[in-house]
């Protein structure tokens, strides 16, 4: 216990920071009750006080090991049960993505066939005689309307796979408010025939923020789109974008026909329409919220909804500067 510049006790504390797992044995020919007391709360095994003899120094040795052996044992076991239920949810969790995507890949060949099959059906009704000639008009452009709502969900599966595929985006310094008023510009001829009104509130110096330009317009992009879309003729829509705490702040607004409580919990999932536009006759592919949430959540921001049946909805995300 007393050695020159330290003391056993206090050298038991600096070999366990080295190994925890390490056997100390004491051995003193100051024995007491407290020394022995504080020895062992210290960390100590076994406390032997001089003078003592072989058998005693053997037993206290042979138990140490046995001790460290148990030890090292359990902490092994401890280790091994850690992987192994690290490789139990792993397992679970590529099942899960597994199922996920077998899901998915059912719903893109459902998705995809829809409009073939009925520009299919249009075109066969024509050509069997079963349409006359001042009503093929009407006909074919409904085969148009299938053959762009095919186009269009073919370029957001692309763009969707664009985003989970490419891990290395090449990013840059990019504007958003630069990005928005171009996007907007390109929405000006759709919303003026619907007489929409488009509102557009972005503040002073908006600072850049770091990220794929590309990537932010398609962030843009869906956003207005599906304002417009929702919206009846003589509406309104109204887009911000401002600064605050650290983020910027997104916000697009309409007096479209709202979401009804129960679907707003979906809006994210893949294909997932909402109940009162696929009543109402609108069409979409229900990827383009699916692909905002990536981008979003691709630079660690955040997307939240707020809206009511007949009252608008109101989509807002933040993106760290």
């Amino acid at each position: 216990v007393m050695m020159p510049g330290v003391s056993g006790i206090d050298l038991i504390a600096s070999i366990h920071e080295h190994d925890p797992e390490l056997v100390c044995v004491m051995i003193t020919g100051y024995a007491t009750v407290e020394l022995a007391v504080r020895a062992i709360k210290e960390g100590a095994y076994d406390f032997l006080s001089k003078p003592f003899s072989v058998d005693d120094l053997l037993l206290a040795v042979n138990q140490g090991v046995e001790r460290r052996r148990l030890s090292l044992d359990a902490k092994r076991v401890r280790a091994a049960e850690a992987e192994a239920r690290r490789l139990t949810e792993e397992t679970a969790r590529l099942e899960e993505l597994d199922l996920a995507k077998r899901q998915f890949i059912r719903l893109v060949t459902h998705e995809l066939q829809s409009p073939v099959t009925a520009i299919e059906s249009y075109l066969k009704l024509i050509l069997e005689g079963y349409v006359s000639p001042e009503n093929q008009p009407e006909i074919l452009t409904k085969c148009i309307a299938r053959a762009q709502e095919e186009q269009q969900l073919i370029a957001d599966l692309l763009e969707l796979g664009y985003l989970e595929v490419i891990e290395n985006f090449e990013t840059s310094i990019v504007q958003l408010d630069e990005i928005l008023q171009a996007v907007v510009d390109s929405f000006q001829e759709q919303a003026a025939q619907k007489r929409l009104v488009v509102h557009i509130d972005i503040a002073e110096n908006i600072p850049p923020v770091t990220g794929v330009p590309k990537q932010f317009k398609s962030l843009w992009t869906n956003l207005i789109s599906n304002a417009i879309k929702y919206t009846p003729e003589n509406g309104s829509v109204t887009i911000r974008l401002h600064a605050e705490g650290g983020n910027l702040i997104g916000e697009v607004h309409d007096s479209g026909i709202g979401i009804h409580a129960e679907d707003q919990k979906r809006l994210f999932c893949e294909f997932f329409r909402a109940k009162n536009a696929k009543e109402l006759g609108i069409r979409g592919t229900g990827l383009g919220l699916v692909i905002v949430k990536r981008v979003v959540d691709g630079v660690e921001g955040e997307i939240t909804v707020q809206s009511e049946p007949g009252c608008g909805s109101r989509f807002t995300f933040s993106i760290p500067i």
